[in-house]
């Protein structure tokens, strides 16, 4: 069977969801290291979606002593672990951290970490695991705040709707809040724009928290230099927390009756 055929027979495999099959084709063979799909995904990125630790751990116990990194990434430039972190399945994440935890702090075509992806995709189980179990060498890396100079994780978590991970992020990092994307807009415009999630009253306790939880001065930076609100930009003096959780809800109000 030549190549082609052999590429062929192990991506309907992938399809089907047959990995015992796979690992029984693939053992001792030199499909595991080769591209399979049209985006050069190789077995690596594919086991990922299994949702399980295996096929990936018996894959990566085959090429321990192989020449794996040719293609490790795939045409959009994704390691296995970007892969898993999109995937959200958290056992195969940790056996890829395992072994290649360089992989954290690599960029795909997007500028995305495997953090970033992450959040962008809304994987809290991920997240966690990374700021609660990996050194602060990789999780407090600037590569992982902000993809292609363009879009702040915090705006890409808000925009999954997984606040529990936005506040995660947030208490890991309170300075995201103040990141601006290309459009120059923090966190808070990016929540004002999304109406339909205020008919949550998850919402709305969520930012209260928020607000509660953070310095004055940095909600007065947020809000009060927001242009849906710039009568704040003159105010000295004592504000109340309470008083800014309410301007920024009218502000939201305003944005929702554009």
């Amino acid at each position: 069977m030549g190549l082609y055929e052999e590429k062929k027979q192990l991506y309907k495999l992938v399809l089907r969801g047959e990995w015992r099959r796979l690992l029984e084709v693939c053992k001792g063979a030199r499909q595991l290291v080769f591209p399979i799909t049209s985006n050069r995904d190789t077995a690596f990125h594919l086991a990922v979606y299994s949702g399980k630790k295996e096929p990936l751990k018996t894959i990566l116990e085959q090429v321990m002593e192989m020449d794996y990194t040719e293609h490790w990434k795939s045409s959009a430039e994704n390691t296995p672990l970007h892969e898993a972190a999109t995937a959200g399945n958290l056992d195969a994440f940790k056996l890829l951290v395992e072994f290649r935890k360089e992989d954290l702090l690599a960029l795909n075509k997007r500028g995305e970490t495997p953090l970033y992806r992450a959040a962008r995709y809304g994987q809290l189980q991920i997240v966690e695991y990374i700021l609660n179990e990996c050194e602060d060498y990789y999780t407090r890396s600037p590569l992982n705040w902000m993809a292609d100079g363009t879009t702040p994780i915090i705006h890409e978590a808000i925009q999954s709707e997984n606040f529990e991970m936005v506040m995660m992020l947030v208490d890991f990092d309170k300075s995201l809040l103040e990141m601006k994307d290309s459009k120059n807009q923090t966190a808070l415009h990016v929540l004002a724009n999304m109406p339909h999630i205020f008919e949550s009253g998850y919402v709305k306790g969520f930012w209260g928290e928020l607000i509660y939880n953070q310095d004055l001065s940095l909600n007065i930076n947020i809000i009060g230099r927001s242009s849906t609100h710039p009568n704040l930009e003159n105010i000295h003096g004592f504000i109340s927390k309470e008083y800014i959780y309410e301007t920024f809800l009218e502000a939201q109000s305003k944005i929702m009756r554009a």
